[in-house]
C-alpha cells in the first residue's frame, strides 16, 4: 500500500511539472489535430487525381521509298491507350533530326531497311531510338514503352515459331509455308491492336492497404507524437533527478520515479493522438481508446529514452526529430511507398511510424500485421529496459543539474 501511495505522489508531482508547459502542450495538441488531417486530405486528393502524360511526339523514319513509317504511324494512332501520352508521325530522317534539334518532337525512331519483313521472318533487325538529352523523363518513358513492345514482340514470335513447328510436322494440304507465315503474323498483329480486351484493369493504391488520406494523416500524427519527446524533459532532468536521488538515499528505488514519469506522459500523449485519430476516420471508440493508449505508451517510452539519452531539451529534440523523421520517410509518409527505392520499401515494416499508424487504423477495420504487433511489443520492452537502466544510472550519479 505504501508503494502505491508513493507512486501516486510521484505521479502527481510529475503531472504538476508537465502542467507548467500547458501553453506548449496546447499548441502541440492543435498542431496534431489540424496538420495531419489537412495534409492527409490534401495528399489523398492529389494522389486520386493521377498524372496526365502528354506532349510526347515520336517521329518514325526509314530509308527512302519505305512506306513502313506511314503504316506504323497509322496503326499506332489507332491504339487509344498509347495515344493518350504519345503521338506518332512519319518523317524523313533528315527532317526528323531537324525537328528534334528544334524541340518540335521528343525522339526519333529510325527503322532499318525491310523492317516488317525482318520481324515476320524472325531476323529482328536493330532499331535506333534518338532522344533529346534535355528531356530525360520523356526519354525514360519511351524506353519503358520500347521495352514493353519488345516483350510483346518476343511473346508473339514464340507463338509464330510454335505454329510453324506444327506446320512443318504435319503440313495441311494446299497450304504453303509462306501463307502460314503471313496469316499467323497478321493474326498476332490483330491481337496486338486489340490487346486492351486481353487485360483486366486493377487499381493499385500508391500507399498500400490504407486509403491515401488516412495513411498520410496517421503517419504525420504518429510522427508528431514521437517528436514530442522534448516536452517531457522536465520529468527526466534537473531538480527532478536531484529529488529522486534524495529519495534513493532514503531507501526508495528508482522504479517508481521512472514509472511515474512514463505514466504521466501517457495521458498527455493520448490527448494528442486520440482526437487526431477520431478526425482521420470513424471506428469503435472503445477500440480507438485502447489503440490510443497503446500508441501513447509506446511514445511515452520513446520519449523517456530520448530524454535520458540526450540529457537536455536540445539534444532530445534533435534525437527525437531525427528518428521520427527517418521513420516517417521509411513508412512512406513523405513520398508514397510506390515511389520509394525497393530497398526502403522492404524495410518499411521496421518503421515505428508504420507500426503506430497500423495500430491507429486497426479500430477502423483495417488489418494489423503481425510484424507491427511484434515490432511494437519488442521495441517497447527494449526501450523500457534501456531507459530504466539510464534513469537508475543518472540518479545514482547525481546527474541532476542539466
Amino acid at each position: 500500500m505504501k508503494e502505491i501511495r508513493f507512486f501516486k505522489n510521484n505521479l502527481v508531482l510529475a503531472w504538476a511539472r508537465l502542467c507548467r508547459q500547458r501553453w506548449l502542450l496546447a499548441g502541440l495538441a492543435l498542431l496534431c489535430l489540424l496538420v495531419p488531417a489537412g495534409a492527409g486530405q490534401a495528399a489523398g486528393f492529389l494522389l486520386s487525381q493521377g498524372v496526365e502524360l502528354g506532349g510526347i511526339t515520336l517521329a518514325i523514319t526509314a530509308p527512302a521509298g519505305d512506306q513502313t513509317p506511314r503504316l506504323l504511324a497509322q496503326y499506332m494512332g489507332e491504339m487509344e491507350d498509347v495515344t493518350q501520352y504519345c503521338k506518332f508521325v512519319a518523317m524523313e530522317e533528315e527532317e526528323a533530326m531537324t525537328a528534334l534539334n528544334r524541340g518540335e518532337i521528343t525522339a526519333v525512331l529510325a527503322l532499318p531497311q525491310n523492317f516488317i519483313q525482318g520481324v515476320m521472318w524472325g531476323d529482328n533487325p536493330d532499331l535506333r531510338l534518338i532522344a533529346a538529352g534535355d528531356r530525360p523523363l520523356e526519354s525514360l518513358l519511351l524506353l519503358w514503352v520500347g521495352q514493353s513492345a519488345c516483350d510483346i514482340l518476343s511473346a508473339f514470335q514464340a507463338g509464330v515459331y510454335a505454329v510453324l513447328e506444327l506446320y512443318e510436322t504435319n503440313p495441311p494440304p494446299g497450304l504453303t509455308r509462306d501463307q502460314v507465315v503471313l496469316d499467323i503474323n497478321w493474326k498476332y498483329i490483330n491481337l496486338a491492336l486489340d490487346r486492351a480486351g486481353m487485360f483486366q484493369t486493377e487499381e493499385v493504391s500508391a500507399v498500400g492497404t490504407l486509403p491515401a488520406a488516412l495513411h498520410y494523416a496517421l503517419a504525420l500524427l504518429t510522427c508528431f507524437a514521437l517528436s514530442a519527446a522534448p516536452v517531457f524533459v522536465p520529468i527526466y532532468s534537473g531538480s527532478w533527478l536531484i529529488f529522486q536521488r534524495r529519495l534513493r538515499c532514503a531507501g526508495r528505488g528508482c522504479e517508481a520515479g521512472w514509472l511515474s514519469g512514463v505514466a504521466a506522459a501517457v495521458p498527455v500523449l493520448m490527448a494528442l493522438l486520440i482526437p487526431g485519430v477520431l478526425l482521420a476516420g470513424a471506428g469503435d471508440w472503445l477500440l480507438i481508446l485502447a489503440a490510443g493508449m497503446g500508441a501513447a505508451l509506446f511514445c511515452a517510452l520513446f520519449s523517456s529514452l530520448c530524454c535520458l539519452a540526450a540529457g537536455n531539451a536540445a539534444g532530445c529534440g534533435v534525437m527525437a526529430f531525427g528518428i521520427s523523421l527517418a521513420s516517417l520517410v521509411l513508412a512512406g509518409g513523405v513520398l508514397p511507398p510506390v515511389l520509394l527505392p525497393q530497398t526502403l520499401r522492404r524495410l518499411s515494416w521496421l518503421s515505428p511510424v508504420t507500426w503506430l499508424s497500423r495500430l491507429a487504423a486497426w479500430p477502423m477495420g483495417y488489418p494489423m500485421p503481425v510484424s507491427a504487433w511484434a515490432g511494437l511489443g519488442v521495441t517497447a520492452v527494449g526501450m523500457a529496459a534501456l531507459s530504466l537502466a539510464l534513469y537508475r544510472r543518472r540518479v545514482d550519479r547525481g546527474e541532476g543539474r542539466l
